[in-house]
């Protein structure tokens, strides 16, 4: 992209790469073995993915068609914040983490459900105001945390594919993941309120004449 430097340019080549790492079966399995490692390792990895790459191409897509109908409707980068919501929602569930590891159609769209998401966040992530980003924001950490405490707090097994002791550490970790967004979100309140003087002394821009 026009004015990132080429430290920025690797980074984004290597995180769009990352995923390729569970095309080694060995590997995969092992990460898709624990539950910890696969909501907390795979899932980020598919969705910063899909997010680097929405940011290296900026407005060469394939299809430039497909670009400007994402755009008009996405008001204000709420499409993306949804999708990233929704994708994120539902890999909660135990049965959608079971059904992933018993069926392949299931596996594969859960890679593709969670790099689309990123894409979509990368495209939409810019024109989210500051406002629509602490409601998604603060969503997420709650949804996070809430799945973390449940995963703790259960007696018996909720996922059928993985242990009681995979379990409560996937849930530990969900914990801090909730803590890490929430901290972002408030991150970028304090950052957007610091500077809103300047862009309010700066006055609005006056229009260019045709």
């Amino acid at each position: 992209m026009k004015g990132a430097g080429p430290g920025r340019g690797v980074f984004r080549v290597l995180v769009a790469l990352a995923p390729t790492i569970f095309a080694w079966p060995a590997l995969r399995q092992a990460v898709e073995s624990r539950m910890a490692l696969q909501m907390l390792l795979q899932f980020p990895l598919l969705l910063a993915s899909g997010w680097a790459v929405s940011m290296m191409l900026g407005d060469r897509l394939p299809s430039p068609l497909l670009a400007r109908w994402f755009d008009r409707i996405d008001a204000g980068g709420l499409l993306g914040a949804t999708v990233v919501s929704c994708v994120s929602a539902f890999w909660m569930l135990p049965a959608a983490l079971d059904a992933s590891l018993l069926s392949e159609p299931m596996r594969m769209a859960k890679f593709a459900s969670w790099w689309l998401a990123g894409a979509a966040w990368g495209r939409s992530a810019p024109r989210l105001a500051d406002e629509a980003a602490a409601f998604f924001g603060g969503n997420l950490a709650w949804m996070l945390a809430t799945a973390g405490l449940l995963y703790q707090a259960g007696e018996s097994r909720l996922c059928v594919g993985y242990l009681l002791n995979d379990q409560v550490a996937a849930g530990q970790g969900l914990i801090v993941a909730a803590l890490i967004v929430g901290a972002a979100t408030v991150h970028r309140l304090l950052r957007g309120a610091a500077t809103e003087p300047a862009r309010a002394a700066a006055g609005p821009r006056e229009a260019v004449p045709p």
